[in-house]
């Protein structure tokens, strides 16, 4: 497992945009998408705008070495009640094992801490059991479903709804950030 200082989160840039698109359009992560279908680079552009414009929204990059590997999307951002949704998918299928805890770590860090929010909410397909596995390590709870919800595959399938308060993460995150540390103290003593 790579260091967690080797990873950091930066706003999106118009650099990075086409190495986001190609990810998003990547088989590893379309099906997953609330939204499954192929994005255009024009279309793509237009999303970019619209965020830099929308204080609702923010769009960080996950980096490992200086290297963009993943993305973390807040949404719904809410200022006067402090929440938030998040969707997030690491691209880079070459990026170091545990990529995905650190970048949630980082994610949830910057989200609590920097973003000032109290809640932060997921919706989740629920055939995605990946992710609501990853959801649970990260301490978030199911709130609820939306039964039925989207066409997936011409079949209607459940939206999770899941959540995780600001004191929540501040137990489940220091329990995570001991165990990343634990894992790269016994890479160091091989």
């Amino acid at each position: 497992m790579a260091h967690i200082k080797d990873y950091k989160l930066e706003n999106l840039s118009q650099k990075e945009l086409e190495t986001v698109l190609e990810w998003r359009n990547a088989d590893h992560i379309r099906p997953f998408m609330t939204n499954d279908d192929i994005i255009q680079l024009e279309e793509h552009y237009r999303w970019f705008k619209s965020i830099k414009k929308d204080l609702s929204k923010l769009v960080k990059l996950c980096f490992y070495n200086e290297k963009p590997i993943g993305l973390v999307n807040f949404s719904q951002i809410d200022s006067k009640n402090k929440t938030c949704e998040w969707g997030f998918y690491i691209g880079d299928k070459n990026c170091p094992r545990g990529s995905g805890k650190i970048m949630g770590i980082l994610a949830l860090d910057f989200i609590f801490n920097e973003g000032y929010m109290r809640k932060l909410c997921a919706q989740i397909l629920d055939f995605n059991s990946k992710s609501l596995s990853y959801h649970k390590r990260l301490g978030f709870t199911e709130e609820g479903r939306l039964v039925k919800q989207i066409l997936k595959n011409n079949q209607y399938v459940d939206i999770v709804l899941m959540s995780l308060f600001k004191e929540q993460w501040e137990q489940q995150g220091k329990f995570l950030k001991e165990e990343v540390l634990k894992a790269n103290e016994g890479n160091n003593d091989r």
